[in-house]
């Protein structure tokens, strides 16, 4: 077995001579122009062998990158979770695969011509996702990429497997607290407190699946816009370093490895580096350094998005008034006001109250919102339009957010992510 870490939640294991290959995002940027490789990859998708299979744990754009699929030789094998909703499986087909096996959680699957056996995992909170077992040649590889898995199913992995090495997520990636209007000490306060969090998950995962060694994976990426450069900052993002000296402090017994792109590990030989280990302490000089070097290509990135339509509101109204009308029992559960101001060309200021029992949009400001959202026109538009996931649009942190009161407005943003 050959493990090369591509980058990000990309990973390629080799078996047999057969090549499985994990959520590839390669293309940059994603996430609306947002996301950018920090560190950057060192493969492009045509530096890649022969694909045999392939394994998309979820639609965000990090794991499920349309770009990347592009360059894929379509003959590949797709291997994807069977999820009740079929959006995920259409979206693939869209991009040319045929050949794409919906598999059962817990059903082992083997993949023909080697001894490569997978099983996914499913999440422990209602979302589409999955993690990955794979065995193969006497090793056992975990891959949770953004799967959340509570401490009961880890454990239960730790207790049936002989994980031999583990990839598992090490940081955060929310609009929470950064685009909200929350003093900057309070920011920071809140940022550090994930960010401790994060970590030191990313050490009880470890120990809790027993795992002989732990990478710090799925986390890393840079935000160049220059409006959101703030957004890198350390006070928030983990660095791979950071994973794993608090590894080191909790499980000094588990082996910390961080794998950067093109880094290699075998069972035989352990980690094979392809360059020097990043100085993660200059990671913001070398943001900067990526913004500048890539400011023409962010500007190029936003001009070509498609531009709002002049009855922009029309859409807005009709396509969240159909959602609201068409299941009643939402606006019974979220239950606030939320003011949208929308900006740039044909945008406006307009309300959804979920308080009412009806007529919910209209035009105007309200005196009693709950929750603001200032969104560009071009990104309303993408939405009502049906040409973009909420989830990812949010998740481009080019959304500027105020609530009041300061709580977390689960249902509301449960149900927007999901649409």
């Amino acid at each position: 077995m050959k493990v090369t870490y591509i980058g990000h939640a990309c990973i390629l294991v080799e078996s047999g001579g057969k090549h499985l290959l994990m959520d590839p995002w390669m293309v940059d940027p994603t996430y609306h122009g947002a996301w950018w490789h920090y560190p950057p990859l060192v493969h492009t998708p045509k530096d890649l062998p022969k694909i045999d299979f392939l394994y998309i744990s979820h639609e965000h754009p990090d794991h499920f990158d349309p770009p990347t699929l592009a360059q894929i030789d379509k003959d590949a094998k797709i291997l994807i979770a069977d999820y009740r909703k079929k959006r995920f499986l259409e979206r693939i087909r869209a991009c040319g695969f045929d050949d794409i096996v919906e598999l059962a959680f817990g059903e082992p699957y083997h993949c023909e011509g080697t001894d490569m056996e997978l099983k996914l995992i499913p999440p422990d909170r209602p979302w589409d996702d999955s993690a990955i077992l794979i065995k193969t040649e006497g090793t056992t590889v975990l891959n949770v990429n953004d799967c959340h898995l509570d401490d009961t199913t880890l454990a239960r992995i730790g207790q049936e497997e002989e994980v031999d090495l583990a990839f598992l997520t090490f940081t955060g990636a929310s609009q929470y607290p950064g685009c909200f209007d929350f003093p900057e000490e309070v920011k920071i306060e809140r940022w550090q407190a994930s960010k401790r969090a994060h970590v030191e998950e990313f050490a009880n995962w470890a120990q809790l699946v027993r795992t002989k060694r732990a990478v710090p994976a799925a986390g890393n990426y840079a935000l160049l816009a220059e409006e959101q450069i703030p957004f890198n900052t350390p006070h928030y993002v983990n660095t791979p370093q950071d994973a794993i000296e608090v590894l080191r402090e909790k499980a000094p017994d588990i082996e910390g490895l961080q794998m950067n792109p093109g880094d290699v590990w075998t069972p035989a030989e352990g980690l094979q580096r392809r360059n020097p280990a990043p100085d993660w302490s200059k990671r913001m000089e070398d943001i900067a350094a990526l913004a500048k070097q890539h400011s023409a290509d962010v500007a190029k990135y936003f001009d070509s998005e498609p531009p709002a339509p002049p009855d922009l509101f029309d859409r807005f109204k009709a396509y969240f008034g159909g959602l609201l009308a068409s299941d009643k029992s939402v606006p019974e559960r979220v239950n606030i006001v939320t003011q949208w101001d929308v900006t740039g060309e044909h945008g406006g200021k307009w309300v959804i109250d979920f308080t009412r029992d009806d007529d919910w949009i209209y035009e105007g400001e309200a005196d009693n919102w709950n929750l603001r959202l200032q969104v560009p026109s071009r990104m309303v538009a993408a939405g009502v339009n049906g040409d973009a996931i909420w989830d990812n649009l949010v998740l481009s942190f080019r959304f500027r957010l105020a609530r009041n009161p300061d709580v977390y407005m689960r249902e509301f943003w449960t149900w927007l992510c999901k649409l």
